[in-house]
């Protein structure tokens, strides 16, 4: 059973505004190349000097997401170089909020025929957002092809695992700030989620952590102010409601209004999208108004190249759709590779308002 509305609130109440990133190190091509032992030192190294960064620029707190890939072939570097993260983020007194389970690179095909992504060195497509090309796109645009680790009678013990392993060694460590049980649930593989995010909620509840468990609403509510089912059992079974909103000004208003009558702390898990509106100058004076806790996408730009657009909006503008968006911009992330800031005004103004 999730947290009472008070528990909550006190949870929330006794801790500082959140206000961070979404993190991976720009030496990182993605989130296998953040967690493998391959050039382990030198990724966490990187991760050292933006975490110290990530400080100077008022943030207290990260979220980072795990990838089961790198568990699957070496559980326990993966456990150590978690620990080292975790260790480096405190160091720079930053919250920890760790994300168990995403659809982003699901595995695909005949479940007898798993084979994990390869570690070492990562392949990467430059220009395109995630490094990912419309060929790796591609793969997942039969979702009957897609499939999540909980759903595969090979994977599905060693997934758990995983999932226990992690909760259980950080319950009670209040460098973990929340855990995101499942990030986006449904964006692939739509209803069949449902199960599996409450599987892996009861799971989690067992081991009984300190901290608040969340899983993302992410696609909206409807004109009659509904949501998707995958999206509702998430907010039912959810201690805090985290959600993602790359929407400008007026549509994220609405959007908070809508989820402010649920009563629950509000946590705003992935924003940030100047191509489309949706800008530091605008939004993140509004989260510290309604005090928030957020977590913009991206910090410094490197190898995923979460600057650059969807590729989805390149081919949709050529359409002749999307014909608002503004190419000249940066989508996400809020540093160059040199340390300078991508606007030095954006900083200002985080260093304001989190110093409020």
């Amino acid at each position: 059973m999730n947290w009472s509305k008070d528990r909550a609130w006190e949870w929330y109440n006794g801790l500082p505004w959140l206000r961070g990133c979404n993190f991976i190190g720009s030496d990182c091509a993605n989130r296998r190349d953040m967690w493998q032992s391959f050039h382990a030192k030198e990724h966490l190294e990187t991760a050292d000097r933006e975490l110290a960064l990530a400080e100077q620029t008022g943030f207290n707190t990260i979220r980072v997401i795990l990838d089961f890939d790198v568990y699957y072939q070496e559980p326990e570097s993966f456990m150590d170089v978690l620990e080292k993260y975790i260790e480096i983020s405190a160091s720079h007194h930053q919250y920890v909020m760790i994300v168990l389970t995403a659809e982003a690179e699901l595995p695909h095909g005949k479940f007898e025929d798993f084979v994990p992504k390869p570690l070492g060195e990562q392949v990467y497509a430059l220009g395109y957002h995630q490094g990912r090309s419309p060929e790796v796109l591609a793969l997942y645009d039969d979702t009957s092809n897609v499939y999540h680790p909980m759903e595969s009678p090979i994977l599905r013990d060693k997934f758990l695992e995983m999932v226990r392993r992690v909760v259980t060694r950080y319950k009670d460590d209040e460098r973990v700030v929340c855990w995101n049980v499942y990030n986006e649930p449904g964006i692939v593989i739509h209803d069949r989620a449902i199960p599996i995010v409450r599987e892996m909620f009861e799971i989690i509840r067992e081991v009984n952590p300190i901290q608040p468990l969340t899983a993302e609403l992410w696609a909206g509510f409807y004109e009659d102010g509904s949501i998707n089912e995958v999206e509702r059992i998430s907010l039912e079974l959810s201690d805090v409601i985290s959600f993602h909103c790359y929407f400008r000004f007026g549509e994220f208003c609405k959007y908070i209004d809508y989820l402010k009558q649920y009563g629950r702390p509000l946590l705003c898990t992935e924003w940030l999208n100047r191509i489309r509106n949706c800008s530091i100058y605008d939004i993140f004076p509004l989260l510290h108004a309604e005090r928030i806790g957020c977590w913009c996408w991206g910090f410094v730009v490197g190898k995923t190249q979460t600057n650059e657009p969807y590729y989805f909006m390149c081919e949709e503008y050529e359409k002749g759709n999307l014909p608002d968006i503004d190419f000249t911009k940066w989508m996400h992330d809020l540093y160059r590779q040199n340390g300078f800031p991508y606007d030095p005004r954006e900083i200002e103004i985080i260093r304001r308002y989190s110093k409020m």
